[in-house]
């Protein structure tokens, strides 16, 4: 495997624990907030590159969090996001989590702290003047979704059909292909190549049919006129997809992944963060233009894109929406759905081993899956929090202390119930 040398080295004593180990009994004493630096990667996909936006908004400033290499973190090409980690190069990556699962077997210390985004950006794409018909158009003409499926992949047998070299979209492809009853590798003229070479192929009209792996190629294309020939939702529409079904792995839950050794020393670190991210999620619904304006010339720049931010808007809010604070609940409580994070976790794992690319062994998926822990971590201290509120309410305070209640609020209202919660005690007290 492609990562296996480097993973070798990777095992800790840190790593084979479960959860960043936060406790509230272990919280830092203190009324400031620490200054430290976060070295943070970022690919070139829209839904990565949120966090820019908390970087030149301030956000991270308020939390007491520089992100390293200034000034806007550090720009990481697909092939290289694992092995940072792996190597320890890195803090934190904007990262997929069937990535790592597909390395789980080598891959030891990288740990997803949280769940960004239900990724919608996969698509199987036709170039209009193709005058291709999707599943849907098929399905218009009274033909059942099976049926319907063998005709929409049918029109790529023999045709050129682009994709990029990483693997974020391959049980997306590998699903959509097996119910047209074809295979991607045999019965099209395959062309592995990065999404930016896909696209220059396409405007030169030697490629028709594609399938990007990141959401602004996908939207640009879309934008352009080209066909959505099938998608993830037109395959979880008509299939059943709740825990079991192999099509729960079409499931996309971005995330951010750090090595689990510094998430379990850097806990407090961890959900400052996350703060964060929180706090652009809100905000990006409630001003995208003002949000997501902040960051669209660096995506461009990076992705290779030619966004306007209505375009930017379309990448984020209807192929990648950002999943919120309360949204969390779909990953981490609710066990009957296709979102929780054990079930999309057990159906990637078995594709994986069913392509054997994993040997037939047990997984859990918190092994490689923090999120959760860190998300309830937060509800937590909101908790905790809310409770010193109340308590603080209907105290006589003095001026310092009625100050130290104002800052408190301020973080509290930015999701940052950690810092919150530290400051409310002192006030309390």
């Amino acid at each position: 495997m492609l990562f296996a040398a480097a993973a070798a080295f990777s095992f800790s004593a840190h790593a084979e624990e479960k959860g960043l180990g936060f406790s509230l009994d272990d919280v830092s004493a203190g009324t400031d907030i620490p200054k430290v630096e976060v070295s943070l990667g970022m690919r070139p996909f829209a839904n990565d590159l949120i966090f820019v936006a908390g970087i030149k908004l301030g956000y991270y400033d308020d939390v007491g969090i520089k992100i390293t290499p200034e000034p806007y973190g550090r720009k990481v090409l697909i092939d290289q996001a694992i092995p940072l980690l792996i190597n320890k190069q890195i803090d934190m990556q904007a990262l997929y989590p069937p990535d790592v699962i597909a390395a789980m077997d080598s891959v030891k210390n990288i740990r997803f702290i949280a769940l960004t985004d239900l990724f919608q950006g996969f698509a199987v794409l036709a170039h209009p003047d193709t005058g291709a018909k999707t599943v849907n158009d098929f399905m218009g003409e009274g033909m059942s979704f099976e049926d319907a499926m063998k005709a929409t992949m049918a029109q790529l047998k023999g045709k050129k059909f682009a994709t990029a070299p990483n693997i974020d979209n391959r049980i997306f492809l590998d699903t959509a292909f097996k119910l047209g009853g074809m295979d991607m590798t045999e019965d099209t003229d395959l062309v592995i190549t990065p999404d930016a070479n896909a696209q220059q192929l396409a405007s030169s009209g030697q490629v028709e049919f594609q399938s990007p792996t990141g959401a602004p190629f996908t939207a640009q294309l879309r934008g352009a006129g080209w066909i959505p020939l099938v998608t993830p939702i037109d395959i979880l529409t008509f299939m059943p997809a709740g825990p079991g079904s192999p099509t729960a792995a079409l499931v996309g839950t971005p995330g951010v992944a750090a090595d689990a050794d510094w998430a379990k020393e850097n806990p407090e670190t961890v959900l400052r963060f996350l703060s964060v991210m929180f706090r652009i999620i809100r905000d990006e619904k409630a001003d995208p233009e003002h949000v997501l304006g902040s960051m669209l010339d660096y995506v461009n720049a990076f992705a290779g894109t030619s966004l306007d931010v209505e375009g930017l808007k379309v990448t984020i809010d209807s192929l990648s929406p950002l999943s919120d604070f309360t949204f969390q609940e779909n990953y981490c409580d609710k066990t009957d759905s296709a979102l929780y994070y054990r079930t999309a976790f057990d159906a990637a794992a078995r594709f994986n081993i069913e392509k054997s690319v994993l040997p037939d062994v047990e997984y859990d998926a918190d092994d490689v899956i923090w999120a959760c822990d860190a998300y309830h971590d937060l509800v937590e201290l909101k908790a905790a929090s809310d409770e010193l509120m109340k308590k603080v309410g209907g105290m006589e305070l003095p001026g310092d202390k009625q100050a130290l209640v104002d800052k408190a609020k301020a973080q509290y209202d930015n999701f940052n119930y950690l810092d919150a919660y530290r400051i409310l005690s002192a006030a309390a007290e």
